[in-house]
Order: C-alpha cells, then structure tokens, then sequence
C-alpha cells in the first residue's frame, strides 16, 4: 500500500521510517520546507512554562532559547517533548491530544503566564480564565512550487497522510487546482481538526484516535482490514 507523506523534513523522513517499518510503501513529496524566523525571547521573568507545540519551534529557536532553558516545558506531543529533552530543557508534560489539552495541564499544573514558540501558521488558543497566553513566532512553513511531479504523486498514492491543518488544505487546494477528483484520494489524518480542514468529498478519511504516526498507521491497516480490501481505496 502506497502511503505518500507530505509533511516537510525532517519529520518527512522520520514518519517514512516508520511507515516503512510498518508495512507501508512510504512515497515522500514534501509541500513545505521549514524556515526559522528572526524573534527576540522576551523578559523570562514574566512567565513560569513554555508552550511547544511542534518539535519545529525547538530546531529553529536558535540561541535565543537558552534564555529560557529553566522555564518548564508543557509540550503538545511525544515528539515535541523529545526534541525539547535533547534541547536541555525540563519537559514537565507530553501530551497526546492538541494545544488546548496542553493547556489544560499546564493550568493543573499552576502555570497561568506561559509563552508559546509558535510556527507563523497557528492556531487561536483559548486560555482559561487567569491564564495568559503570550507567542513568538519562531519558524515558517514555506509552501513548495507545485509541479507535474508532485500532482503525479497525489494521483498514485493509495493514502496521503496529513500531520497539519495547513497541509490538509494545502493538498485540498491543489487536488481542486490539478481537476483530480477528491473521490479518488483516500485521506489519513493526525486528528479530527486536521479532517475538518481537509473539507469534504474524499473517498474515505482515516482519522488516528491520537496525533502519533503510530496511531495513524494502525487507523489506516485497521480500515483497510475491516473493509477486506487489498487496497484502501475501495474502503468506505
């Protein structure tokens, strides 16, 4: 089963590896290349955690971040936490579900001034009542010219996995420019969110039941089993 990954790197490489080790024909096509942005870190006396919600905001914060190496870390996901720890930060959580879970156990955890090391596209946070959310953005997904190659990938990919709002619609975009039926593309996505901003008319939309290539994997092996299809196309 061919499963095209579209996230930029490194992470491209890494959710290949996985999906590789999975079973999967893993085709990379990467529409964004991510790019640091120049920010200052403000003042860290002012907050008492930091907000990761991508393992981007680590690799690109540059020299900046060791300002804040002392400020605990409440991080979105598994993968944004490791790269955190290897950065010499204190990851006080990981979380499995979005920015609002993250949150939500920073405010458990009595941290109301937290700074988030966003990505340029983001989305809006809702803080609790008490909590403030301050945000620098530390890096930018830069979206890559479309070409024949690229279209021809979306074409013969039995999966496309999102990992991203934004990817979700970008690919939606270029599938309605390139005139490539949505009925024809079968998507997989990190979360219900990210579904949502695919739109709608796909052949079939595989959503992990957590925003980890793991589960992601398992949600398109397990669709594909239950439908008794050698190819996931035909599932429904």
């Amino acid at each position: 089963m061919k499963l095209l990954i579209i996230r930029p790197q490194p992470g491209n490489d890494a959710s290949a590896k996985r999906a590789r080790e999975a079973g999967f024909e893993a085709v990379q096509f990467p529409f964004f290349e991510v790019q640091p942005r120049l920010w200052s870190a403000p003042d860290p006396s002012g907050y008492d955690a930091l907000l990761i919600t991508s393992a981007n905001a680590i690799r690109h914060a540059g020299a900046q971040l060791d300002v804040l190496r002392h400020l605990p870390v409440h991080a979105v996901g598994v993968r944004s936490g490791e790269k955190a720890r290897q950065a010499g930060l204190g990851v006080q959580s990981e979380g499995t579900g979005d920015a609002a879970q993250a949150l939500q156990v920073a405010d458990d955890a009595g941290h109301h001034r937290l700074l988030w090391l966003a990505g340029e596209d983001h989305q809006q946070l809702v803080p609790s009542v008490g909590m403030t959310v301050d945000q620098r953005v530390v890096y930018a997904s830069i979206p890559l010219k479309p070409d024949n190659a690229m279209a021809e990938a979306v074409r013969s990919g039995d999966v496309i996995a999102l990992h991203s709002a934004r990817a979700a619609r970008r690919l939606a975009a270029l599938v309605d420019q390139w005139q490539i039926p949505r009925t024809s593309i079968v998507i997989a996505c990190f979360s219900k969110a990210i579904a949502e901003a695919a739109g709608s008319g796909w052949r079939a939309v595989v959503i992990a039941d957590r925003p980890v290539d793991s589960a992601l994997l398992s949600a398109v092996q397990c669709v594909a089993t239950i439908g008794g299809q050698t190819n996931i196309r035909d599932a429904h």
